[in-house]
C-alpha cells in the first residue's frame, strides 16, 4: 500500500477555489460537460483546506471514524491532523512522516513523490478528472450538487483503489469521497468548511521530530 493511500485509509493560494458558485447541470446532460465544468473550476487553484470525518469500514479490522483538519498545496504538500489520536501526515512533497504519538514512532518515506496514491491525486487534481478516471454520472440536481462514479485508468492505481464516488455540491465544492480498495475495505470521508484559496505558511508543510520519538525509515537513502 502506498504512503499517500495510507493516508487515507489508516484513519484523504492563488486563485480562490470556491469563491464565486458554479452553474449547477441539470439531470440528462452529458457527463462530459459536468467533467469540464469540474476541471475549469478547479483549474487555477493551489490550496484546500477543509475539516473531515472518515468512516473505515474493513471486512478484517471493523469500522474505525477518525475526525481531523487538512491542508493541501499543489503540486504534492499537503498535512492530515487527527483530532482524537494526534495523528499527522505530513508531506513537503518529497519526504512523506507518519507521526503515530501513542507508539512514539514516525514513519519517513523519503521517496514520497514516487509513491502518491489514486486518492491523493484525485484531491489534489481536480482540475484534470477526466484525465485520471473513468468517469460515470451517478446523480444531478438543477439546484443541488452531483454525484460521480470514477474508475482509475491507469493500470497500477488500479492495484490501489478500486472505485471512487466523489459528491460535489452546487458549487462544486467537496461534500463527500467514497473510497473502495481491491480488499473491499471502504473508507467514507465527509468534507464541511472547505476554503479554497488562500495562503498558508510554509512551515505547514514541515514536520519537527518531536524529541524521544523513534524514527524508521521505510526506505532510507543510498
Amino acid at each position: 500500500m502506498s504512503a499517500a493511500l495510507l493516508v487515507l485509509t489508516a484513519v484523504p493560494v492563488g486563485v480562490a477555489w470556491g469563491a464565486e458558485p458554479a452553474p449547477a447541470v441539470a439531470l440528462g446532460h452529458d457527463v462530459a460537460e459536468i467533467v469540464d465544468r469540474v476541471q475549469q473550476r478547479y483549474a487555477d487553484v493551489e490550496v484546500l483546506q477543509a475539516s473531515f470525518v472518515q468512516v473505515t469500514k474493513s471486512p478484517y479490522y471493523g469500522e474505525e471514524e477518525q475526525r481531523g483538519t487538512v491542508v493541501m498545496q499543489r503540486p504534492s504538500k499537503m498535512r492530515w491532523l487527527f483530532d482524537d489520536s494526534g495523528k499527522q501526515f505530513v508531506t513537503d512533497g518529497d519526504t512523506m512522516w507518519i507521526y503515530t504519538p501513542a507508539a512514539k514512532q514516525v514513519l519517513r518515506f523519503r521517496d514520497f513523490s514516487a509513491q502518491s496514491s489514486t486518492a491523493n491525486s484525485l484531491l489534489q487534481s481536480l482540475h484534470k478528472v477526466g484525465d485520471l478516471f473513468e468517469v460515470e454520472l451517478l446523480a444531478s440536481e438543477i439546484e443541488g450538487g452531483h454525484t460521480l462514479s470514477m474508475v482509475p485508468k491507469d493500470a497500477i492505481a488500479k492495484t490501489q483503489v478500486k472505485s471512487l464516488v466523489l459528491s460535489l455540491d452546487s458549487a462544486l465544492l467537496m461534500q463527500e469521497l467514497v473510497i473502495t480498495d481491491p480488499s473491499d475495505s471502504v473508507t467514507d470521508m465527509t468534507f464541511s468548511g472547505v476554503k479554497l484559496g488562500g495562503e498558508v505558511p510554509e512551515d505547514t508543510f514541515r514536520f519537527e521530530i518531536p524529541e524521544g520519538v523513534e524514527v524508521i525509515d521505510t526506505n532510507p537513502a543510498g
